[in-house]
């Protein structure tokens, strides 16, 4: 009797270590199918990233060609009396759409801004850039005024070749103290825009746009001639208020009406109040210089995720195309 209570007894234990090693596979094989998910998700994203940049790169060579081909063929330079019901055929101009081209059954969301539009930085005119994007504010703010002062000095400090720290400056030692290691200050001049960032409050002088980049500062390869006016189309609230001195009322009426032209194009001087469009003309540029910023937004269909290319170029025109090349002041894949 006690044997068989005994070998009842040892059954019990084997269906516990028999069923305690199912859930163990179980488990195992759940794991395993969760992992083999996740694993597909994450390669189908690098894979719509990196057919996304396929697709982006090839349109913004057709689009660089379009921008080639239509300046050949029209020569348009002014932009605000430009009236895009005169044309059967698409133009491709600088104004900021948002538009659409297919490139072989994909849907490519792109735009085109002035790639001179912004202002012009350089060590023999930073107190004039400065000045143009906070005059209007530092009449108001004493603050302001005294952190102007600081930061040109500290660029000073930031593109000389010197060690020598001017009052509120920054060299090697004022920099370490606020990261560890840093390279920085680079004591000779700029190599990118972005680098007016490094220097302590760039940000609060050299706002990003809508998509995080110093378009407001033109790239530092541009030459001279380039440095003009910032673009219209491009121009935001602040810009509108702090260097063309515009006031809110005004500002407000500008915005919406540069946001209902690259929406539904019209005769942009038909839009404004003459008045205020000659205001803008003293400050802003509203002309196709020949240099371009191309923007990709979206270079996959659905709802597949993509990547963002930037471009900027001067237009390369149509002739002698064997052995053409482009020269790009950007190009950028974020």
């Amino acid at each position: 009797m006690n044997m068989c209570r005994f070998k009842k007894s040892e059954d019990g234990v084997a269906l516990v270590a028999v069923l305690a090693l199912l859930s163990s596979v179980s488990l195992l094989v759940m794991s395993m199918v969760v992992y083999s998910q996740l694993s597909t998700y994450g390669i189908r994203n690098d894979t719509d990233a990196l057919r996304s940049r396929y697709v982006a790169e090839g349109a913004m060579n057709r689009i660089i060609f379009l921008l080639a081909a239509d300046n050949n063929e029209y020569r348009t330079t002014s932009l605000e009396n430009f009236d895009y019901s005169e044309y059967e055929e698409e133009r491709f101009i600088p104004d900021g759409r948002l538009r659409e081209l297919d490139y072989y059954g994909t849907t490519v969301k792109y735009r085109i801004e002035n790639g001179a539009g912004g202002i012009s930085v350089s060590p023999s005119n930073i107190n004039t850039a400065l000045n143009n994007l906070t005059r209007i504010r530092q009449t108001n703010e004493e603050d302001l005024s005294e952190a102007v002062t600081i930061y040109r000095t500290r660029f000073a400090d930031y593109v000389d070749s010197n060690d020598l720290v001017g009052e509120d400056g920054m060299e090697v030692e004022e920099y370490e103290e606020l990261e560890e290691n840093t390279p920085l200050p680079r004591n000779k001049a700029l190599q990118f825009r972005e680098e007016l960032w490094y220097i302590p409050d760039g940000v609060k002088f050299f706002p990003p746009d809508r998509n995080g980049r110093m378009t407001l500062i033109n790239p530092l390869t541009l030459s001279g001639n380039r440095r003009s006016k910032p673009d219209l189309f491009q121009a935001n609230y602040a810009l509108l208020t702090n260097y063309a001195n515009l006031s809110h009322e005004d500002a407000m009426e500008t915005l919406k009406t540069i946001k209902a032209y690259k929406q539904e194009p019209t005769v942009l001087a038909d839009e404004f109040d003459q008045l205020l469009l000659a205001t803008l003309k003293n400050y802003f540029s509203i002309t196709n210089s020949g240099c371009y910023r191309v923007t990709i937004e979206n270079a996959a269909g659905g709802s597949a995720g993509s990547i963002r290319m930037d471009a900027t170029f001067n237009n390369p025109g149509m002739t002698g195309s064997e052995g053409k090349t482009v020269t790009f002041y950007d190009w950028l894949i974020y």
